[in-house]
Formats: structure tokens, sequence, C-alpha cells
């Protein structure tokens, strides 16, 4: 029996804990948090910070893993230490380290001439107010650094010099790294991609559409699939989309690649070496292409061939967060019944009675999700749009 370390055990990687039950593996889970929802579905627990590379290594020697899976940015330079450690199948740690910062895999993009957005990297605001008068153009956007955690942490768009201070605290508020990248602002429709790359060919699996929250903050509220782009857009998408992975070093495993279509073509904003988070890799991308992603990454991982990394169909779906205004809950209705819908693949309400929704800043102020599938794109948006409706957020008086 395979035996397979996953890194992290939250509700959201319960679905990847049982993907690698279902395939035979014995599963060792790694949280830091000692009541993680998902360590009763491992075979074995152990509460330990993913983060900590030495004492994760020490581990997997301790269980004689055969595979390492990271499942969020956290989890990849550790994933890339213990693969070393113990010679399994992964990514070297240079190339761990590159697809966790973003200023390196902007030099990466540059260096391999990939279409990405013009950048400088700054330090403080005195740096910031220098690289803004050599980009010379608005709006911007400020981000750290730092690329794990995802969830929009830190980004902010501006649209002039009096914004700049508030962003560049914004920026330096969720990581030890101070650094902080200043992009320009592009339009058009952003898209992820999610890849699966084995035996020196990335293979796109699936391609989303996604709807942000107004300025100045830079959140998911919708990611949609199928893409709505042209044939020639899409063939744009793949050629960028495979570039990018080449160019970070990823020569092994899954690839979650964020870009935007303008009307220049696909620009590139970032890349992360692990599927993409919440329910993307389970229940998403099997649903909309009948492609078992998280399967697929971890046999790639045990150094097997993959079954299937073609798309078999390319239904609807929607991934559609819920931003309700802020406020002290008293109550929330209407869940319980979407969850009997037919076409609602998971859903959740990540709030109870007695708590403040916070103005959403980052991915971690939404208040819940729903995730609606459909034979079609324009079928997934209106069982979406309709279970938003349903669950309704009742307020104590102010």
């Amino acid at each position: 029996m395979k035996k397979v370390m996953i890194l992290g055990a939250s509700r959201y990687y319960i679905r990847s804990i049982l993907a690698a039950k279902d395939m035979g593996c014995w599963v060792l889970a790694v949280d830091r948090d000692s009541a993680a929802e998902g360590r009763k579905y491992a075979d074995v627990f152990e509460a330990t910070d993913i983060t900590e590379s030495d004492r994760c290594v020490e581990i997997a020697r301790k269980y004689r893993v055969d595979a390492v899976l990271p499942l969020n940015d956290f989890g990849v330079p550790t994933a890339a230490a213990v693969a070393q450690s113990l010679n399994l199948i992964g990514l070297p740690i240079n190339v761990a380290e590159k697809a966790t910062n973003k200023a390196k895999m902007r030099h990466a993009f540059d260096q391999y001439g990939i279409p990405s957005v013009r950048f400088r990297v700054v330090q403080n605001l005195a740096e910031a107010y220098q690289a803004i008068g050599q980009l010379g153009s608005w709006p911007l956007i400020l981000k750290p650094t730092d690329s794990r955690g995802g969830g929009s942490r830190g980004v902010t768009r501006i649209d002039s010099l009096s914004e700049l201070p508030g962003a560049m605290e914004f920026a330096q508020r969720f990581y030890p790294d101070k650094s902080v990248v200043i992009e320009e602002f592009v339009e058009g429709i952003e898209h992820s991609v999610e890849t699966v790359t084995y035996g020196g060919n990335t293979h796109i699996l699936a391609i989303s559409d996604k709807v942000k929250t107004l300025p100045p903050y830079r959140v998911d509220k919708s990611v949609v699939y199928p893409t709505i782009s042209s044939e020639a857009e899409l063939m744009a998408i793949n050629e960028t989309s495979r570039a990018a992975v080449r160019a970070i070093g990823i020569d092994v495993g899954a690839a979650h690649v964020e870009l935007c279509t303008t009307k220049d073509g696909p620009k590139l904003f970032e890349v992360g070496a692990r599927c993409g988070g919440g329910g993307t890799p389970d229940p998403i991308v099997p649903f909309v292409t009948g492609i078992e992603m998280t399967k697929e990454a971890i046999r790639v991982a045990l150094g097997e061939e993959p079954k299937n990394l073609k798309p078999l169909y390319n239904r609807g779906c929607v991934y559609r967060f819920l931003t309700p205004r802020p406020g002290r809950i008293k109550a929330v209705v209407g869940l319980d019944e979407i969850r009997s819908w037919k076409g609602i693949l998971d859903s959740d309400v990540l709030v109870k009675d007695g708590d403040w929704i916070r103005p959403v800043r980052t991915g971690g102020d939404r208040a819940g999700f729903i995730i609606a599938g459909g034979e079609t794109r324009e079928e997934a948006i209106t069982l979406a749009d309709k279970a938003e409706q349903a669950i309704q957020f009742e307020y104590e008086k102010d």
C-alpha cells in the first residue's frame, strides 16, 4: 500500500484525503490545527505547522511516505524539502521558492520572454514613489511578494498617489517579508487555469473566467466555467500557461495559473505549484471536465502514469463566494434548503450567529460559498444566482 503525505487537513482538504483513500493509499495528514476536520479521515494525523519544513521532513521519514502533496502555497516549499530529503518525486527547492514569491516568478517570466504585467519590487514608501514614476501609468496594483496564503491578502488597486501609503501598509501587513510588488493594472477578463505536468507535457484541464469584488480590493466573487474565450484566445491562454509553468521550472505535478486576456493578448499574473484552492480540484474540475484532478496529482507524485488528463466534456460551474453587507449576524437561513437542490455540488456559510461580517478586503472576509453546476455555463450561473438569493443573512439591530 502506497503512503501519501497530505499537507493540510482543513474542511477544504477532506476531499483530497478521501480521494487518496479511494485510490487505496494510506494517508498521513499534517495540519497545525489539532482539531482539523480532516484528521478523522486520515490513517494518521500529525498536528504540525506545514511551514515547519524540518519537522515535516522528520514526520515523513518516520512514516516512510511514498509521496507528498501540497494543497496550498504554504505547503509548496515544505513538499519540496520532503521530496528532496526522502528522494521522492517533487519540485526542487529553488523552484518551490520561485513558485511562492511573486517577484522571483515575475523575473522568470521576463527571462523567458513571457508576456506579463510591468512591475517593480519595493521595500518601503520612498521606493514605492520612485517605482510609480518609473511605471508611469494608472491604475496600479500593490501586492505582497510572498504568494503563500492566497485569498488576495494585501492586494489593492490604487488610482492616485494619495492612496499609496494605505496600500503599502496593507500589502506589508500579512508576511514577515515586507517587499511589495507594484504592477500595472490591465483591463480584460481574468482567468484561472488548472494544469498537470507529466512526462514533459503540461496538460490544460480547465479554464475559468473570474469576477472580482469592486475596487480597491481584488477578491474573487465568482469563478465561472467554462471560459467564454474564443478559439484563438483559448490557444493563446493554453500556450501562455504552458510557457509560465516551464519558466517557473515546474516539471511535474499540478499547477494553478492566473492571467488576464487583454486587447494585446494574455498577460500573466502568477503561477502556483499546486491545485487551485478550495473546491477547485474537487468537485469543480471533475464536474466540469470528468478529470479527477486530485487523484491524477497523487498518481504523478507516486510516479504512476495518469489515467486521464484530457477533458471528457465541458460543463458549466460557478464557484460563488458570499459577500453580504458588514454587520453582526443574528441568524443565517436557507443553507440547508439549497444543499438539497439538484446541481449544488457544495456550499457552506463560514460565519455563525453573533459573528461580525467584515468588509471584504481579503478572501478570508468572505462569509461562505456556493458551488453550482449545470450542463452549460448559463445554467450554472442561473443556479448560483438563485442559491445566493436563497441564503439570507439576518442582522442584529445596530
